[in-house]
């Protein structure tokens, strides 16, 4: 899995939990890839090293994504108008998730596109 430095204070949700990152921060696991999908301009990827021998658990080496692709995510503008963002999400929830968390955190979310990407992310 990735690992992110956070390059500027900002708040979100993960998991429908509010978070308050810090400028300088490390974060790794399930948030370091969401962030490393969704908010490339807040964050810097750092590239994984390959671990030793198990010392780290080592579990899901095998789920790193493909290189030479773009992630979808990287063409997500969350500032677009409601219907631009809901043309991008279609009916893919993962892709609702990251959309639904970019948007609660902004200072002043969007309340009908928070709806809508909520049903998506739920179905």
């Amino acid at each position: 899995m990735p690992s992110v430095v956070v390059n500027e204070n900002f708040k979100m949700f993960h998991g429908h939990q509010p978070l308050s990152l810090e400028a300088g921060q490390v974060v790794t696991g399930s948030l370091a890839e969401l962030l490393s999908r969704t908010a490339r301009k807040r964050v810097t990827v750092i590239e994984d090293e390959q671990p030793d021998t198990g010392s780290d658990g080592g579990e899901q080496q095998e789920q790193e994504p493909p290189t030479g692709d773009q992630d979808p995510a990287d063409d997500l503008d969350i500032d677009a108008s409601v219907a631009d963002v809901l043309t991008w999400v279609g009916d893919d929830p993962e892709r609702a998730v990251a959309a639904l968390d970019l948007e609660e955190a902004k200072d002043n979310p969007r309340s009908t596109l928070v709806k809508q990407l909520t049903k998506i992310a739920d179905a």
